[in-house]
């Protein structure tokens, strides 16, 4: 994954967290995401996988589709 895609999704999923109302302890928690890796994937320093991102979906009552962004830059 790119830079800038990874940027774009890691804010794309700390929106719908915050909008959600759900803690950053409790989204951890939720997930199964150990704390530092929850922050390295919110920070954009390290990739989503399906998986992390179908457990935050799950975990903020959302289809996975919502946590993506709505135009994919090309060669992010």
């Amino acid at each position: 994954m790119g830079t800038e895609l990874r940027h774009l999704v890691a804010s794309t999923v700390e929106g719908a967290r915050i909008h959600a109302g759900v803690s950053f302890p409790c989204l951890s928690e939720l997930t199964g995401i150990a704390p530092g890796q929850l922050a390295d994937l919110l920070d954009g320093r390290a990739d989503f996988t399906l998986v992390d991102l179908a457990g935050i979906a799950a975990a903020l009552d959302l289809p996975v589709t919502a946590l993506l962004p709505a135009a994919m830059p090309d060669g992010g």
